[in-house]
């Protein structure tokens, strides 16, 4: 590997959010759908039995709010680094929609303490950092709905269902709807401004390659197990896997577990008494213990 490969060293998007420039949040412009947003299903608990079964609670935003979280992330990634494989994408955008990662994200914008909750249970909301994320989704969904131009009087529930059953693009006020293009373009440009710098931040050239490695090496286990009976040389010993950070990730940058990877190291003894030892790293023992084997694999055939 090139050694300008290893000069952009990432950082983890939990120590970038430390010192965050964040856009200002933009409102919501439909009052049902907001209050929506902000209120917890223990709410029905308090409600007859016939309310409740109508009751909504910011779950489906939050499901809806993943997707298009997801779907917009997974669309920028390959608009800021085209080169990217989609398993390197796929990788980074998991890294940038944990838990953690939405949890941080709404507590700086104050929205978990926005939440409406049933009885006793707002004191174990406040505690949930999961519950928190969750928030932080249903208020993406609740932007993208209400940029569709809702009728005030519509709740989620009913908008989701009639969508395929209006004509003419027109709402039930007889006003232009907005299309699902626009309003995914008015949420993206929100968005644009938090996860273009996390993901400018999280990615680096190494990764890439390391992705690469990882897949380019499938399989290589078997075959070096094939390779070595053909040569009549030793079984190849692999190491117990190891659960560690990498070199690449600087000690300030460490927060979790996020950004860790497992190392497993091949030998193979050859018939001169000389050995190949190679180390394989990778988010996974098993593609670790193949990588591993696909160096030795490489060195043995002169590759």
């Amino acid at each position: 590997m090139a050694e300008t490969e290893k000069n952009h060293i990432p950082t983890s998007a939990l120590v970038l959010l430390d010192n965050f420039t964040y856009p200002p949040l933009p409102p919501i412009l439909d009052g049902d759908l907001e209050k929506q947003v902000f209120t917890h299903k223990s709410v029905a608990s308090n409600l007859p039995i016939e309310l409740a079964q109508k009751f909504q609670s910011y779950d489906k935003l939050a499901h809806i709010g993943d997707s298009l979280l997801n779907t917009f992330i997974t669309c920028l990634l390959h608009s800021i680094k085209p080169e990217s494989r989609s398993n390197v994408a796929t990788n980074l955008r998991s890294k940038l929609t944990t838990r953690e990662i939405n949890t941080r994200i709404a507590k700086h914008y104050g929205l978990p303490g926005r939440v409406q909750c049933g009885g006793s249970d707002k004191s174990t909301f406040l505690l949930s950092d999961q519950l928190h994320g969750e928030v932080y989704e249903a208020y993406i969904a609740g932007l993208f709905y209400s940029y569709m131009n809702v009728n005030d009087q519509t709740n989620i529930k009913s908008k989701i269902g009639s969508d395929h059953s209006k004509k003419n693009n027109l709402s039930s006020t007889g006003r232009d709807r907005v299309s699902y293009g626009q309003a995914f373009d008015r949420l993206s440009s929100f968005l644009v401004k938090i996860y273009t710098p996390l993901i400018q931040g999280s990615y680096d050239s190494y990764s890439e390659y390391m992705d690469t490695v990882t897949e380019l090496s499938l399989g290589a286990k078997a075959e070096l197990n094939q390779y070595t009976q053909k040569l009549r040389l030793g079984t190849p010993h692999y190491s117990p896997a190891e659960y560690l950070w990498p070199d690449w990730i600087l000690e300030n940058d460490r927060r979790g577990d996020h950004g860790k990877v497992w190392k497993s190291v091949c030998t193979v003894y050859k018939g001169n008494g000389t050995k190949i030892t190679k180390e394989g790293i990778a988010d996974g023992v098993k593609p670790a213990e193949n990588v591993a084997a696909f160096l030795v694999l490489k060195e043995l055939k002169g590759i």
